[in-house]
């Protein structure tokens, strides 16, 4: 009988495990990840997990950790801007990688610890910071650069995409400061100023989406939602029976309003790029005045319940689809994959940089239709600013 051949331990088991945690936070959130689905994905028991971590909150510490380091490899690159967004653009583009645990998860650590990594987070920016001249168009530029999960789901080569992505991070590191002088100003978190929504329902909704942005979705209550919208308890319950279905009408509300306007500018023109003009100004007018709720869409959307996943997905590729179209036209150059690249890039720039420029409303809707022209790589067109 042939002897049995002991299987030998990966040296680099702990790396394996820590890609793997990193996945699966990304992709599912990190309260419905458990240790025992990290070490199913990576062949091992649970037991020998705990052997290198001591717990999930270790494993998302070293997921952003892990991160964090691909972040200084990246911009620890050439000091001319060109080059750094090449060596930057080459190792970001990595089909493996997860790139927003620290924004998801950092509400998940203790605050020491986060703090810690904020500021190593923040030291790996720096060559870049350096290199574009200004921490607002820093911040831009890494927004732009680490869009590759669009180029990925486009399907685009990746030397195309590398291409496409450069370009695109020095049209944006071009337009300077965005006139912020070239520092963040974030917005307070706390209680919204106006008035509340008489109809209980809408303010229910209004508290939730404004909580969610705060604290996350797992860390909000149905009890904190209602303590914050005056409802009691069984009132809450009689509108949204459940927290995800909070959710839910959030994001698709938000997604309604976006088709909503969209209809309206492809029916008043016949100009491809004065429509795309007047699709990004609605977006950012939606970002603007409701970014918190189009939020929801690039960082809850996994909490939602599978089953209503599907058609806020297919909601959100048919106006993804509509702006595809209008590229294409606009830049003919553009393969349907490129244009669906830099949609989706331009789309989640805005987003994120919503909270990193002034907070005078005039000067957001100003810098955010900025930054999406110069991701699309269409000129200022004929729109005018969003109203």
């Amino acid at each position: 009988m042939p002897e049995a051949v002991a299987q030998r331990r990966p040296r680099n088991r702990k790396q394996l495990i820590v890609a793997a945690a990193a996945r699966q936070f990304e992709r599912a959130g990190f309260h419905d990840v458990s240790v025992a689905d990290i070490a199913a994905e990576v062949g091992v028991s649970a037991s020998a997990l705990y052997r290198h971590f001591s717990g999930k909150t270790g494993l998302l510490a070293a997921a952003v950790e892990q991160e964090i380091e691909l972040l200084e490899q990246a911009y620890g690159g050439p000091a001319d801007l060109s080059g750094l967004l090449d060596h930057a653009a080459t190792r970001l583009l990595r089909p493996d990688r997860a790139g927003s645990v620290w924004q998801r998860g950092q509400v998940f650590l203790e605050p020491d610890r986060a703090a810690e990594l904020e500021a190593r987070y923040l030291a790996a920016l720096e060559p870049l910071r350096q290199a574009v001249g200004g921490e607002v168009p820093a911040w831009a530029v890494h927004a732009v650069l680490t869009t590759g999960r669009a180029f990925e789901r486009a399907k685009v080569d990746r030397d195309r995409a590398q291409e496409l992505m450069v370009a695109a991070a020095i049209a944006v590191a071009d337009l300077g400061d965005l006139g912020t002088g070239g520092a963040v100003v974030r917005r307070p978190v706390g209680p919204a100023e106006g008035l509340r929504p008489a109809s209980r329902r809408e303010a229910a909704l209004s508290a939730a989406v404004r909580l969610f942005a705060e604290r996350g979705f797992h860390a909000v209550g149905m009890d904190d939602i209602g303590a914050a919208a005056g409802i009691s308890g069984p009132t809450l319950y009689h509108h949204f029976p459940r927290k995800s279905a909070v959710l839910v009408h959030a994001i698709t509300r938000c997604l309604d309003a976006m088709q909503f306007d969209l209809a309206g500018v492809l029916s008043a023109t016949s100009d491809p790029a004065e429509a795309l003009e007047k699709a990004l100004a609605s977006l950012v007018r939606i970002n603007v005045a409701q970014g918190d709720a189009l939020a929801a869409l690039f960082t809850e959307l996994v909490h939602v319940p599978e089953d209503e996943r599907a058609p806020i997905r297919r909601m959100q590729q048919d106006y993804v689809d509509e702006w595809v179209v209008l590229l294409v036209a606009c830049r003919p150059e553009l393969s349907r994959s490129d244009a669906h690249a830099l949609v989706r890039a331009a789309q989640s720039v805005v987003n994120s940089m919503r909270l990193r420029l002034a907070l005078d409303e005039d000067g957001q809707r100003d810098g955010l239709l900025r930054i999406g022209r110069a991701v699309l790589g269409t000129p200022s067109g004929s729109a005018g600013p969003p109203q």
